[in-house]
Formats: structure tokens, C-alpha cells, sequence
């Protein structure tokens, strides 16, 4: 009887949790403002050629910080997929803003405010998001200006995508973890 515990304990002191991919982990470290882990996982070469302090300065701003994330999910998801655990990209842009209009009018802000891109998803909560639509002034309108800029082909250069609006500014959607996101809608 005492042999089933300790073949129990050394079967589970043998498995281990999958890792993630060194090009995951450094993804996943920039995305959670690690600069420190994501510095440590890029390459001795890169280490060597580039200043630790520009490295930081290039990656604090958090809206840099996704786009750079974003392509370089991008650049892998085409050309080496094997390195990515997060799979390819399953919505399409005009998706992503189709399904935060829909939940922002429904009054489900939870739902809409996790379609924004981690820039705005850090501004905001998906209550001030509730309080921003209920209270600005204009914002049925921006709504469907964006709905209406969608329905067109947008400008998709690297990992973003844009509908230009005809007041001005434009609606924008950026791929993270290989999912489109919105980063503004005007």
C-alpha cells in the first residue's frame, strides 16, 4: 500500500507544464510591461548591438509597446507559425468593430470593451466605458459612422487596418495575440 502514494508522487513530480515558446514568452512579457524578462529572452547579438536603455525607452509607451507586439505576431504568424502557441488570427477586422458597436448598443460593455486593442483596454474600465457612451455627446452617431466606414474595404498596412471617416480621423483596428481589436473608432 505505501508503494501507490510514492509511484503517485513521482509520476507528478515528472510532469511538468508545457512552457511557452521563447517567441511567446517574450511576447507575453512585453504585453505585461516585463521589460526586464522580455530584455533577457531577445537574442545576444541584439543584446550587443542595441542599448538596454533605448530597448526601454523604444517599449515603454504601452500603445508602442502592442504595436510592436502585434507585428512581430504578425511577421511570425506568416512566416515562421511554429514558434507562435497563439493560433492564427480567426476574426476579421470589420468583425472586430461590427461586434463592439453590437454589444455597445445592446448596453453589454463588459463584451464591448474587451473587442478595444490593450491601449484603450488600459484606459478604460467597462464601466467608464458604459459612462462615456451614456454621457458624450455624439456617440450613437460614432457608432454608426464606424459601421458604415466598415462596410467599405479598409487600408491594411502590417498589422492594422483603417477605414478613413469623412468628418476626419478613422476607424482603426490592430491584430493582438493574433485577434483583430479595435484601437479607435474615429
Amino acid at each position: 500500500m505505501r508503494l501507490l502514494p510514492a509511484i503517485l508522487l513521482l509520476v507528478a513530480a515528472c510532469s511538468t507544464a508545457p512552457r511557452p515558446s521563447p517567441a511567446e514568452a517574450y511576447l507575453a512579457a512585453l504585453e505585461r510591461d516585463d521589460l526586464d524578462t522580455a530584455w533577457s529572452l531577445t537574442s545576444t547579438r541584439f543584446r550587443q548591438g542595441t542599448d538596454r536603455a533605448a530597448f526601454e525607452a523604444r517599449l515603454s509607451d504601452p500603445a508602442a509597446r502592442a504595436a510592436h507586439v502585434a507585428r512581430v505576431r504578425a511577421a511570425l504568424a506568416e512566416g515562421a507559425p511554429e514558434l507562435l502557441d497563439v493560433p492564427p488570427p480567426t476574426g476579421q477586422p470589420a468583425g472586430a468593430v461590427q461586434a463592439l458597436v453590437r454589444a455597445a448598443r445592446a448596453g453589454n460593455f463588459p463584451e464591448a470593451w474587451g473587442w478595444l486593442a490593450a491601449p484603450e483596454r488600459a484606459r478604460y474600465t467597462p464601466e467608464r466605458l458604459a459612462r462615456d457612451f451614456e454621457v458624450a455627446p455624439g456617440a450613437a452617431e460614432r457608432l454608426s459612422r464606424a459601421l458604415a466606414a466598415v462596410e467599405h474595404p479598409g487600408e491594411t498596412t502590417g498589422t492594422e487596418t483603417r477605414w478613413p471617416l469623412p468628418t476626419g480621423g478613422a476607424v482603426r483596428v490592430v491584430l493582438e495575440d493574433g485577434q483583430p481589436r479595435v484601437a479607435a473608432l474615429e
